[in-house]
């Protein structure tokens, strides 16, 4: 019976010890981005030569936005001209969204990164990986 009671102990402890670590890597992790619309309103750029103006009329002029990628997470294809946007709602987890049609009527979207967009904007490729192509708002 002492070493059913050990090991009840061993894992009481250890599930413990996970549930510590979990809600401290949530308590610490930064939320998820959102912005309101006055917040995205203006023109962005990335270290990758790309560039984003959004403008109060829901009209947008993009350069070099990244809309396509290889297995190695590289942009292959690449949106430059005009279309519209729009600010999607905050999904109950992950960050809001900029949804970007161009005239041929293709759409791509466009992350919130920091609360008010504070942290900037970012395409992400797909799958799982942490590379993103960051947008800071200029003055």
């Amino acid at each position: 019976m002492r070493s059913l009671r050990g090991s009840t102990a061993v894992g009481l402890a250890a599930f413990g010890a996970v549930a510590v670590l979990t809600a401290l890597v949530v308590l610490l992790s930064p939320p998820a981005g959102s912005a309101e619309r006055e917040d995205v309103i203006g023109s962005w750029r990335s270290h990758q030569a790309g560039a984003l103006t959004l403008r109060a009329d829901g009209t947008l002029t993009a350069v070099r936005l990244p809309t396509a990628f290889t297995g190695d997470e590289q942009p292959t294809a690449w949106f430059s001209g005009k279309g519209t946007w729009s600010l999607e709602r905050k999904p109950k987890l992950g960050h809001q969204r900029i949804r970007i049609e161009n005239e041929a009527g293709e759409t791509y979207e466009v992350s919130i990164a920091g609360k008010g967009a504070r942290d900037g904007l970012f395409i992400k490729p797909p799958g799982d990986t942490a590379t993103q192509f960051r947008f800071k708002k200029t003055l």
